[in-house]
């Protein structure tokens, strides 16, 4: 999280790290470990090496209060009225991830919802105005953009058979949605896996999560909850969302099987749209 910082920081300064090093006095694999989340450091070592790759001040402000909420691998980023489609250290990891796992325990992933779904899911708030409603689903659209991204990334989102039946608005925005669903596992490099209500259930199926992995950097969860967004990335809380999401994958539909049974819900709830 702050590594990936410090990392784009670099990178957009155009640094040379033999140069970098040659000044600030860090071995190569301190600067390459730090970058890539296996290593901590003081305020002190993260301003001098924002100021060595002369950020403006709004970055510098950004990284330095990351710098002070990272404590122990956790990440704690309250929300705006977007949510946490508006957290960047939420969009640059979805952006960075090269593995991209999600499970919602109700409702459909954020990233695969249509938007007549996200924007019904968004008018049920009293505490949104119209306004805001409009302004979230804007973020959403432009946080879902990271599906576009050329690069081969490997993305599967896990939803519940309960969820599909039972899908929040009218009969037309259900319909919309699972043909979105259907539609990205035919169109995108997208897997998306339906947990049968005949499946069993555990610890594993009770919480909400992403879960990402890159070559840079350790697997990143990320877990939202209103008010704030939690990212965190040591191994022995990851772990427990590494295992849950195997448990997950191996208790849920196949992906043609998953692909079969959200385009015949479509079908029958599209029946009823039209009758």
């Amino acid at each position: 999280m702050l590594g990936a910082e410090l990392r784009e920081a670099r990178r957009r300064a155009g640094m040379k790290v033999g140069a970098l090093l040659e000044v600030l006095g860090f071995s190569a694999r301190w600067l390459s470990k730090l970058e890539s989340g296996h290593r901590q450091t003081d305020a002190r070592n993260v301003a001098r090496l924002l100021g060595a790759y002369h950020v403006d001040s709004e970055t510098f402000k950004r990284v330095m209060d990351l710098c002070r909420d990272v404590d122990g691998g956790y990440l704690i980023q309250g929300h705006g009225v977007g949510g946490a489609d508006e957290v960047s250290a939420v969009r640059r990891h979805e952006a960075a991830a090269r593995q991209l796992f999600s499970y919602e325990a109700v409702g459909v992933p954020a990233l695969v919802q249509s938007e007549d779904y996200m924007r019904e899911l968004f008018g049920r708030s009293v505490h949104l105005s119209a306004d805001e409603v409009e302004r979230c689903v804007a973020a959403r659209k432009a946080r879902q953009k990271v599906l576009n991204v050329g690069v081969p990334v490997k993305r599967t989102f896990v939803v519940r058979e309960l969820t599909l039946r039972h899908l929040s608005g009218d009969r037309e925005v259900a319909w919309g949605q699972l043909m979105h669903l259907f539609w990205l596992g035919n169109t995108r490099k997208v897997d998306v896996r339906v947990v049968g209500q005949d499946a069993s259930f555990g610890y594993w199926d009770l919480y909400s999560f992403t879960l990402m992995r890159s070559p840079q950097f350790r697997p990143v969860v990320h877990i939202g909850a209103t008010p704030y967004s939690l990212l965190f990335d040591e191994p022995r809380d990851t772990g427990f969302y590494e295992e849950s999401a195997r448990l997950l994958l191996a208790n849920a539909m196949g992906v043609e099987e998953s692909r079969a049974f959200i385009a015949h819900l479509a079908e029958h709830v599209g029946e009823s749209v039209s009758a």
